[in-house]
């Protein structure tokens, strides 16, 4: 099976595939480098791939030496123009893969309010961005009860580390005599804005619905697959998958944060198709590997003729 899928597992353990995603990553960027801070997007597009890779390095949640992970999140980040372009919402990635990376730290420590307190400090802080992102915070106290990191000192640091942005930013406001400002941040949170995906772009809804098809089978693949994985990394793998569905679970009910969600959906379709197309070669993840790779070429043309077009 190997010898038929030869092209698949020098894609996966190669070392040019990472590269040439690095260079085709600072080209499309170049595209949109209209304005100065429409670089920070591609620094914290860069951070966020350390990132990954460094979460495969620390839990080894794909069994061999790649960066297949890295390079699909490149790839895809790459072709989807609309990303680069400059707002608060880009930094959501960067933080949630920090916050699971922590998050992961706790499995079974003894010391795990450490690792929580800083989980739920990151997710504090993207919520601040984000105010919708708080609603994951019972789902990652369950997360906490697979990991058997749960009890009541982590139960207490996770509160304390979720608040903690909070707390300085109400002094903020308070020492600006604004604390009517701290109202508004919660009455956000509150507030669902309506469901109108007339609002997205045919860019985001063409994206979306790519990156929604391939998450979907990489991760049903992932989970049928994984009884070859550890136990520790099965359960890490399940978080991650189960954050997938939370997340478009938001992004189905608020489509105004549309870019913010579509990022942490990459995350969790770079994971779970790296974990795929590293380990399974079968006739299956070759055709698909086939398939993703058509599609990413199209939607890349796609991106660049409307965004050429309507400039």
């Amino acid at each position: 099976m190997l010898e038929r899928n030869r092209f698949q597992y020098h894609l996966a353990t190669g070392k040019i595939i990472f590269p040439v995603a690095v260079v085709f990553c600072l080209i499309s960027s170049a595209l949109g480098l209209n304005k100065p801070e429409n670089l920070i997007p591609l620094i914290a597009c860069g951070i966020t791939t350390y990132l990954l890779i460094e979460l495969n390095t620390t839990f080894s949640l794909i069994r061999t030496r790649t960066t297949l992970h890295a390079s699909l999140f490149l790839y895809f980040y790459s072709s989807c123009l609309f990303l680069h372009e400059y707002s608060p919402e880009t930094w959501i990635p960067l933080l949630y893969v920090g916050s699971i990376s922590c998050l992961f730290r706790s499995y079974e420590s003894s010391h795990s309010s450490t690792q929580i307190f800083h989980s739920f400090l990151l997710l504090g802080i993207a919520s601040l961005i984000l105010p919708h992102l708080l609603y994951l915070t019972p789902l990652i106290y369950c997360f906490m009860i697979a990991l058997r990191s749960l009890n009541p000192r982590s139960f207490f640091a996770g509160l304390i580390g979720v608040s903690t942005p909070y707390v300085l930013l109400f002094c903020y406001y308070l020492y600006n005599d604004n604390p009517a400002a701290m109202a508004e941040l919660f009455m956000q949170l509150a507030e669902i804005p309506p469901i109108d995906y007339t609002a997205l772009s045919l860019q985001q809804l063409v994206a979306g619905g790519l990156l929604l098809v391939l998450t979907a089978i990489s991760c049903v693949q992932t989970m049928d697959k994984g009884y070859q994985d550890r136990v520790q990394t099965r359960i890490m793998l399940r978080i991650i998958i189960w954050s997938g569905i939370a997340v478009l679970a938001l992004t189905a009910c608020i489509p105004s944060y549309f870019n913010a969600f579509f990022l942490l959906l990459l995350v969790i379709y770079a994971i779970t198709s790296g974990h795929l197309f590293a380990l399974t070669f079968s006739r299956f993840t070759g055709i698909l590997l086939w398939i993703t790779a058509g599609a990413w070429i199209l939607l890349t043309i796609f991106n660049l003729w409307t965004t050429l077009s309507n400039s």
